[in-house]
């Protein structure tokens, strides 16, 4: 394996150019996340609607489907992050390309412990992880945004559009949820299981669920965002 190609990642002779890696980048996980919950809803296995991300990692199909995906997905990034780094490691903005590639690492990583650590047996970690994964990623597209020269793109625009998205998403999430459960402490002690517990709170789900669906496809448009700025590095570099 050849991750300091020219163009690309080589793997067993055959070469993944940047712009295809971030393309399989975003459509995994995009993918992972719809197929599970998908299936999680049409099998009758769903709590309510609207419902968690977190809660397709549910036992049977949608689970394999959520662990296999987002156990590749965050290897995936891992790897793009490794090639933003050497691609920028002759830039002069060595700190941002240093934030890029520790938190893109960092946010790979928790993705692979979040596909294993489902909330149904392993809720504080899953909750740590996931929290890891949403800020993380969000730190990672936006400094790795920051690398690109200052002149404007399609890619950049698009950028900015799914930056700004996750970055509303998180914040009504947690303001929803926080303010919730705050002024329903008492009713909320009820709660004798997880499942209980987010029956309770299902009113609040309802708004913030949509939330992080908008944190989610926010991060997936900011990581596609990249796709047509590194197909136009390659030609360039292809021509000198």
């Amino acid at each position: 394996m050849n991750l300091e190609g020219k163009k690309g990642i080589e793997i067993a002779g055959f070469e993944i150019v940047d712009h295809v890696l971030a393309r399989i980048g975003w459509i995994l996980p995009l993918f992972t996340v719809t197929l599970s919950m998908l299936i999680h809803a049409l099998s009758g296995d769903a709590r309510a609607l609207p419902f968690f991300i977190s809660e397709a990692d549910y036992p049977g199909l949608q689970r394999w489907v959520f662990t296999s995906g987002l156990t590749v997905s965050g290897i995936l990034l891992c790897l793009i992050a490794y090639r933003f780094r050497y691609l920028f490691q002759s830039a002069e903005k060595t700190r941002q390309t240093r934030i890029s590639f520790s938190s893109g690492v960092t946010t790979g990583v928790a993705l692979i412990a979040l596909a294993f650590a489902n909330m149904y047996d392993a809720l504080v970690l899953h909750c740590v992880v996931a929290i890891t994964v949403f800020v993380g990623g969000f730190v990672w597209g936006y400094s790795t945004h920051l690398l690109f020269q200052t002149t404007e793109t399609f890619g950049k625009q698009l950028r900015r559009i799914g930056l700004g998205m996750a970055a509303f998403g998180l914040v009504a999430m947690n303001a929803i949820l926080i303010i919730y459960i705050g002024s329903h402490q008492k009713e909320l002690s009820n709660g004798d299981s997880l499942v209980g517990l987010l029956d309770l709170i299902q009113t609040a789900i309802n708004y913030a669920a949509p939330a992080e669906y908008l944190l989610f496809l926010g991060l997936v448009l900011t990581l596609a965002a990249f796709e047509p700025d590194l197909k136009a590095k390659n030609r360039i570099q292809s021509n000198e």
